[in-house]
């Protein structure tokens, strides 16, 4: 109902980081916020303990920005009918381009010489992971995590992304595609800066492939996504277990040799009477 749009709006109700067991109209929201914030920021997922462990929420937290949390199927189906509110635009934060608001000068500038520092691996990752990424590229999302996936502005959510492809199979209709998703990944994040070094060191190196494919999946995962091949995170992580063990080569071990005759059976009753 787009011309009672704003009355029914004020009518929702919403948990927030603020308080979550209460719920919080976009009016109470709105009067909460600092001066510098220009605008309500949100954040999807299937229910509240896999929102409150978003890594989305962290750079939020960490500037005490309120953030509206939505749990239930409907609510991202309604908040995207919504596109502002008072003046205010209504961001999500797992999209794109995101700012808060109180970014200075020399946070872009800190920005600008981080991108410049982390062009080559966002290069060498691109090219190592291929269609699956739309692009590498600093992250001012995030305090502690290494790295997260997000999409375009116009682009499905995880959370999104999950609903249709249930209601897809749900309804016998063809899965729709995914969205292409951006690879943000934390300068300050010591198995970043370690692989920047690996890759410029040597662009071949199939240990540093692993890990950019591992570092690839793990976001996926805790940015709420699907894993779409996990066979192959799977053999990945067993190469990464060989190298962390010190391991030559993953081929089997000979058979274990069994006894032949007499020797076998002495075997068995030697075992059987240290049973009893």
């Amino acid at each position: 109902d787009s011309t009672n749009r704003n009355k029914l709006t004020k009518l929702l109700r919403f948990h927030t980081t603020t308080d979550i067991e209460s719920v919080f109209s976009l009016d109470e929201y709105v009067a909460r916020m600092p001066e510098w914030q220009k605008s309500i920021y949100y954040i999807a997922g299937a229910d509240m303990k896999e929102i409150q462990d978003s890594p989305f929420l962290e750079r939020a937290k960490a500037k005490n920005v309120e953030v509206v949390l939505l749990d239930d199927p409907l609510d991202e189906y309604c908040i995207q009918q919504v596109p502002e509110y008072e003046g205010f635009k209504l961001v999500s934060l797992t999209k794109e381009g995101l700012r808060f608001g109180d970014e200075s000068e020399l946070d872009d500038k800190r920005d600008e010489l981080y991108k410049e520092q982390f062009k080559s691996l966002a290069d060498w990752m691109k090219e190592e992971l291929g269609d699956r990424l739309e692009k590498v590229v600093v992250s001012n999302r995030v305090t502690t995590t290494p790295a997260v996936l997000v999409t375009g502005f116009f682009g499905h959510s995880a959370n999104m992304e999950k609903i249709m492809k249930h209601q897809a199979f749900g309804s016998g209709r063809t899965p729709m595609q995914t969205s292409k998703k951006i690879m943000e990944v934390n300068p300050r994040h010591p198995i970043i800066d370690r692989l920047r070094e690996k890759s410029a060191s040597d662009p071949e190196d199939a240990e540093a492939i692993d890990l950019a494919w591992l570092l690839f999946d793990t976001a996926l995962l805790n940015s709420g996504f699907e894993m779409e091949e996990p066979r192959m995170f799977a053999d990945r992580m067993y190469r990464l277990m060989k190298s962390g063990l010190s391991l030559d080569t993953l081929d089997l071990l000979p058979e274990i040799d069994v006894p032949e005759g007499d020797e076998a059976d002495d075997d068995v009753e030697a075992e059987e009477k240290v049973e009893l």
